[in-house]
Parts: structure tokens; sequence; C-alpha cells
């Protein structure tokens, strides 16, 4: 699909790789609607956003706020991408169950409440619409000290995958992305326990201009060997 004039709204796009994407599709003419969680976070939100929305994914009152303001507002939407994501560490036994909890619903039972409630208004695009989500190379393969994580990502792409049958009759094209590790400073930032030391992963930039050439190229899919 042609990048030009499309409507995409970002989730987290105050983060790294939110950022980014923001940046990427604008340079390619794109209108962007891009979220951060609270009015503190909106502040790293990028320059040039069409509109800047707040939305906490571990609410679902604040989820179906803007998905009511999306839908009764009549915002125009052409593709939404979901670079949002929360990590913890440790054994399965040391992991609290709160923290695989609030996981479970940041990672997948936030953005498949959010994009569930936007198919009806994707399915009204004239321009080829489209959702990706960014599960990660942990949806592929399972690495010890991390099961929450691995669990709620993982639950996440095989939701991706049955959406992505359910949608094709409507015309939406679902991309699950499955990047390896990279730089953007997520394992900095775990809720729980700390990160192993990680080998120098990608860039953001890389990334996101995968994942971009994949929009446009008309592409299904996005493992990590795509990355």
């Amino acid at each position: 699909m042609g990048i030009a004039g499309a409507n995409i709204l970002v989730v987290a796009a105050n983060g790294a790789l939110g950022r980014e994407l923001c940046a990427q599709l604008m340079a390619a003419s794109a209108s962007v609607y891009g979220t951060a969680r609270s009015n503190e976070s909106s502040t790293s939100l990028p320059a040039g956003l069409t509109q800047a929305l707040l939305l906490d994914l571990e609410s679902e009152a604040s989820i179906d706020t803007l998905t009511g303001y999306v839908i009764s507002s009549g915002l125009k939407l052409d593709g939404i991408v979901v670079a949002s994501g929360l990590v913890a560490f440790g054994s399965i036994a040391d992991t609290p169950l709160p923290t695989a909890e609030k996981l479970l619903r940041v990672n997948h039972q936030g953005p498949a409440r959010l994009i569930t409630a936007l198919l009806p208004r994707l399915a009204q695009s004239q321009n080829e619409p489209f959702i990706v989500s960014i599960s990660g190379v942990v949806a592929e393969k399972v690495f010890p000290g991390m099961a929450a994580y691995v669990t709620s990502k993982t639950a996440h792409s095989t939701w991706l995958k049955a959406l992505a049958m359910e949608a094709r009759r409507d015309g939406i094209r679902v991309l699950d992305a499955r990047p390896g590790h990279t730089e953007t400073g997520l394992a900095t930032r775990a809720v729980s326990g700390v990160a192993p030391n990680f080998p120098s992963g990608m860039s953001a930039q890389h990334v996101v201009s995968v994942i971009v050439r994949a929009i446009e190229d008309g592409t299904k899919d996005l493992p990590s060997e795509a990355f």
C-alpha cells in the first residue's frame, strides 16, 4: 500500500520504537495519531503528529475512551501499529503473579481489546487497511528467565495469527513483527528482575525501516529472519 496520505494510529508513540515509527511514517507523508500512557509521558511524543492521544493499555476504561473517540468523531483510520511493551526477568518461581498478569494485560489483552474495537473503523478504509503489532523473537523461541514476558508475547502472536485469517475477509492485513533484540532501552526498565547480559542488538531505525517497508510492499508476515 502507499503510505502517503494514510491515517495511522501508533500506540506508544513516545517510546523508542514508537518515535522512530512516527518519524519514518511521517517522512513517507502519512498522517500519524500517536498515543502516550499519561500526560507526563506525552511530553516525549514526537513533534508533527496529526493528533496526540492518551492510552493506558492496563485500563479498560482508557482503551474504551480512546476507541469510542475514534469511532464517534469519525476519525479516518487506515492502519494501526502497536509498539508498546513491558518486560520482566526472573524464573517462574521468582516472578510475582501480579507482575505476570500486568505483562499479559499490557502486551496482549490491552492491544487485543483496542484492535478488536477498531476493526469496524479499519474495514471502512479505502486505502488497504493494516494492523502491525510487535511481538518479537520471543514468540518464536522460549528463553529461560523470561517466562512471563515470553508467555504474554506468544499469546499475542497466536492471537494475531488468528486475526490475520479472520480479518482477511474485510480486506485488513495483519502483520506480526518478530524482530530480535533491539536497542530500545526496554530491558533497563523491567518491571521485575534484572536483565541478563544481552549481546548488542539491532537499532530501532533498522527494525522500523523493515516494518515500514513491509507495510508498503504488502508483506504478510515478519519473522525474526526478516530483520
